[in-house]
């Protein structure tokens, strides 16, 4: 059986990646940070069946951005790199954002480089590398945008706007400008590598990615940020609901079914995952009408009023996604169904 190495297997999407190539009868390894996580992965329904009949193995390999790779990949045919730094507070775009992102890449990616058995690499990319956020998504209704666009923000805008303190573009705060860049390099060094690399790369740019948590999670409400975002939904009546500045989403089981497809197809290129336009505004008013036991807790804001219906965002296209990988993304209301039917059980089990 093929083995593939997952990196970050502590995390959302990873963990749910983990289960689709095990699913698939390959083999995997999954890296993490420390020790702090094995016992609970150990314990993971999930996971334990694998775990029991070795098909899953943990290896800790230190920080993401200085984490050694060479026990964890030897031999194994296939890369998944999942594991990203997540970081908005930070004020220095270079040293807090795009140094970490740029180094945990080419961490994983130059060891595949070296490791003749590697066939075929698939890396989480965000469509934050992607789209033109110096202007708010309702300021480019219609714009058709795809895997040819990149984000035009560059190092040294990034840079004048930590230097001078920014809070932003009056769209989005700079933290998330400054993540956003620093996923646009991260992509960009790993497209350089495999220049002198003989496998295929395939980038996931994924839009929002929502769905039902299966990590260890200690915390719902720093729980990561799909989990984070969610949990705010249940965050009271008189709660804000937020702006949708990410107006589209992909289900985080058809983001781990396209990293699956992406290594086995041996898939090159860049490939946009979203299934739809969203709103916050749309999950309140849905999730109030599917759990009226839960009414009380949910924001009301403007029932109806939706961003990417009025005035309209750009439009996304997944045609790459469908023709390419394969995919056929689950309904609206199977994703945030899935999402907080778990919520609410892990809630009951004490988490808030």
């Amino acid at each position: 059986m093929p083995t593939v190495l997952i990196t970050g297997v502590t995390g959302f999407l990873a963990a749910h990646a983990a289960v689709r190539f095990l699913e698939g009868g390959w083999n995997v390894r999954g890296t993490l940070r420390s020790k702090s996580k094995i016992q609970a992965l150990n314990e993971m329904p999930e996971f334990k069946p694998y775990i029991e009949k070795g098909k899953l193995e943990f290896y800790v390999t230190g920080p993401l951005e200085s984490g050694d790779y060479s026990e964890a990949i030897k031999g194994v045919d296939a890369v998944a790199h999942v594991a990203s730094p997540v970081e908005f507070e930070g004020s220095d775009f270079r040293k807090d954002y795009m140094i970490p992102a740029v180094n945990g890449t080419k961490g994983v990616l130059e060891a595949a480089a070296e490791e003749n058995s590697v066939k075929a690499v698939v890396m989480t990319s965000t469509y934050g590398a992607v789209g033109d956020h110096r202007k708010h998504p309702t300021a480019q209704a219609g714009k058709l945008v795809n895997e040819e666009n990149w984000n035009p923000c560059t190092i040294e805008e990034l840079e004048k706007m930590s230097s001078e303190n920014s809070e932003g573009n009056g769209a989005f705060l700079a933290g998330y400008l400054y993540y956003m860049g620093a996923k646009k390099y991260a992509e960009l060094a790993a497209w350089e590598i495999q220049k002198k690399a003989k496998w295929s790369l395939a980038t996931m740019c994924c839009t929002m990615i929502w769905g039902p948590p299966i990590q260890p999670l200690s915390s719902l409400s720093k729980g990561g940020m799909s989990t984070e975002y969610m949990y705010m939904i249940l965050g009271g009546k008189d709660a804000p609901i937020m702006d949708t500045l990410f107006p589209y989403y992909v289900d985080v089981r058809d983001a781990a079914e396209a990293h699956y497809q992406a290594i086995i197809k041996q898939s090159q290129g860049r490939f946009i995952l979203a299934a739809s336009p969203f709103s916050y505004q749309q999950i309140a008013d849905d999730v109030r009408e599917w759990y009226p036991e839960e009414s009380h807790r949910i924001p009301i804001g403007h029932p109806g009023e939706y961003e990417f219906e009025e005035p309209g965002v750009y439009k996304l296209s997944n045609e790459k996604s469908k023709t390419e990988l394969g995919l056929e993304y689950r309904p609206w209301e199977e994703t945030i169904k899935d999402t907080f039917d778990r919520l609410l059980v892990l809630e009951k089990q004490g988490l808030n």
